[in-house]
């Protein structure tokens, strides 16, 4: 176990008091809540490359805990009616695919090099964007920025996040077929 494992875990167990305080109507709290979690997830990396070694676990650890916290915060955003359902399907759908993915490519012992792609990490930067403006417009619904409310922003970045999400979802697919493709090759030769 080491300390950015920790962090990792400790993130994990924020979630269900994250989704209680939204559940609830505690939306300052919640979004208190998932900036904590947020910043674990900015220090778990950092301290895993600087102070302890990356692990296997932290690698499939890591990943897990953000699909855990960005989408029960997505779902609850989509129940509560802040975020389209059609996010809300592709954001879940997207992940969905890369686990069940991971899991075929894990039985198949192909090598997975369990680093995000650069598309993804701005598929995860834009997603935890519309969860900020998503939480930050249910703590003060009439929030504005540079004069315009925040809706107009949150419907901007849905909308690029949604494209990075896509685009980041083809690249995991086609980079699952090539990783079979060279597991085929290397079993052949």
């Amino acid at each position: 176990m080491t300390f950015a494992n920790f962090l990792t875990l400790s993130r994990l167990a924020l979630v269900p008091f994250f989704l209680v305080a939204l559940i609830v109507g505690e939306s300052g709290w919640a979004l208190s809540l998932f900036c904590i979690a947020g910043a674990t997830d900015l220090i778990d990396g950092t301290v895993a490359r600087k102070w302890s070694r990356p692990s296997k676990w932290g690698a499939i650890l890591d990943p897990l805990a953000d699909k855990c916290l960005v989408q029960s915060c997505f779902i609850a955003l989509g129940v509560i009616g802040v975020l389209p359902w059609w996010f809300v399907g592709l954001a879940f759908a997207r992940d969905i695919i890369i686990v069940v993915g991971i899991i075929y490519l894990e039985y198949k012992a192909a090598q997975l090099p369990y680093r995000p792609t650069i598309v993804s990490k701005f598929a995860t930067l834009f997603q935890l964007l519309v969860a900020i403006l998503a939480l930050v417009m249910l703590w003060r619904p009439y929030a504005e920025l540079w004069g315009r409310p925040l809706s107009v922003y949150l419907s901007w970045a849905v909308y690029v996040a949604a494209a990075l999400v896509l685009a980041s979802g083809i690249k995991y697919v086609i980079m699952g077929f090539e990783l079979l493709k060279q597991r085929r090759a290397h079993g052949a030769s």
